[in-house]
């Protein structure tokens, strides 16, 4: 817990390098908090350095794009207190521009590791996508397009997050993978499973309503895809299930029997 004493120094500090480093294209912030004594084995608590970013959002107002260069020297440069920096600026002030932001969050996150990619969904994305779903979510569904499996894992993760959160945004997440389901799916089926299993276990009317859509389908894919998606018994399960493993498509069979063992075990 932050005294009073140390955020009136940290206030008058981050001033002073906002006035007398950053136009000198200093930006070596970690000199307005390096003074601050209550360690957490050696390093300077997080609550230290967010307070530090929050004073620099308010000091930069409007003129936020004036400092692009400091934000990039944050996150490439400063270790790991420059991208908590990093982060806590740019969940301020990535939707007052996106066009200018977006790409240095996405640049960020092609040399993150797992812990660096999740505080950035998770401090950046997940604000925006629970505020305006909309807007944000084709982001997600990008990365998860064209990312590494590494930021395709991590966006799972956070969308997984936001149903679990926002439960009313099931339909739309769901629209996306569904739509998913009438092309091949190159990256399998993995994703799409378990967003099926997630969305059972939140909310059981929506996940059943979504298989008696498809019960008349033959489409081998999407027949894997909900077969995978069985955890628990349902009546309406067994029979769409049932009537699968009579197929003539050798594909379409297996993930039905395979299916049907699972209900008969959990009925």
């Amino acid at each position: 817990m932050l005294t009073i004493d140390w955020k009136e120094r940290l206030n008058k500090d981050t001033i002073d390098f906002f006035e007398s480093k950053l136009p000198k294209n200093d930006y070596d912030f970690e000199i307005i908090f390096n003074a601050y004594s209550a360690r957490v084995n050696g390093k300077i608590p997080s609550e230290v350095i967010v307070y530090v970013a929050n004073v620099i959002i308010h000091q930069i107002g409007r003129n936020h794009e004036k400092y692009v260069a400091f934000y990039q020297y944050l996150w490439n440069k400063k270790g790991d207190y420059g991208k908590l920096a990093f982060l806590t600026i740019m969940s301020k002030i990535v939707a007052k521009k996106p066009a200018v932001y977006f790409p240095m969050v996405e640049t960020a996150m092609q040399n993150a590791d797992t812990h660096d990619l999740n505080g950035i969904l998770e401090k950046v994305m997940m604000p925006l996508l629970k505020k305006h779903p909309e807007t944000y979510l084709p982001y997600v569904y990008k990365w998860m397009d064209k990312g590494s499996e590494l930021i395709i894992k991590s966006c799972m993760g956070t969308l997984i997050k936001l149903i679990k959160r926002n439960p009313e945004l099931i339909p739309m997440v769901m629209e996306h993978f569904k739509h998913d389901w009438n092309y091949p799916i190159t990256a399998g089926n993995a994703n799409h499973i378990l967003m099926l299993k997630t969305v059972g276990k939140i909310d059981f009317e929506q996940y059943l309503s979504i298989y008696l859509d498809y019960q008349n389908s033959r489409d081998p894919q999407i027949v894997e895809i909900l077969c995978g998606g069985i955890y628990d018994y349902h009546p309406e399960l067994e029979k769409m299930v049932e009537r699968w493993t009579h197929s003539g498509n050798a594909r379409l069979k297996k993930a039905a029997v395979s299916a049907y063992k699972v209900l008969t075990k959990k009925k």
